[in-house]
């Protein structure tokens, strides 16, 4: 049931990106979402009963999601070569990086951020893609894939602790899961 209901919201995210052929509209549909996201951790962390803490503890608390279980390396069980690194940005924000160390002419990394959302049980994410291209003199230059300029898509955990990727655009994800390293 889960994973149909994460179906479904790879299809919105697809027709909010804009695969109608208006990339600005789809952005003006995501702000909304992410405002939404955010006033509901607010509403959320408000309305949790309070309790006496110590005061370094009470801040560390803060700054760290309750369930972070996200956070640190994740590597894919079928296909080494990709992995991802996901840092908690504070609150229900992260940073994820997915590389793909097995590309012919030098890795492809998807950086994005995202935040936790508690409807799909996952972080949802935009960000953009890149490849890493080797030039002669061995110097790496980043260089944005043209076609790929903002990407969108989710990673989400299982109840066995496998961490799930799926990738709107390419499917990149699709067969994969990941263990934390």
């Amino acid at each position: 049931m889960k994973k149909l209901w994460i179906c479904y919201f790879a299809a919105l995210c697809i027709v909010l990106s804009g695969c109608a052929g208006n990339r600005q509209e789809g952005q003006k549909s995501e702000t909304p979402e992410q405002e939404d996201t955010q006033q509901e951790a607010q509403d959320r962390t408000s309305a949790e009963p309070s309790q006496a803490k110590d005061p370094e503890t009470s801040a560390e608390l803060d700054s760290v999601p309750e369930d972070d279980r996200f956070s640190g390396r994740w590597q894919a069980v079928e296909t080494p070569q990709y992995y991802m690194d996901i840092a908690s940005g504070g609150g229900d924000s992260y940073t994820i990086e997915i590389i793909w160390a097995g590309a012919s002419q030098g890795n492809v990394v998807w950086q994005v951020t995202g935040s936790y959302d508690e409807t799909w049980e996952g972080v949802a994410y935009v960000g953009a893609k890149y490849e890493d291209v080797v030039k002669e003199d061995g110097t790496i230059d980043r260089v944005p894939v043209p076609e790929r300029e903002e990407v969108t898509g989710m990673v989400y955990l299982e109840d066995d602790g496998t961490l799930y990727w799926i990738d709107d655009f390419d499917h990149a994800g699709d067969d994969l899961s990941f263990e934390k390293g």
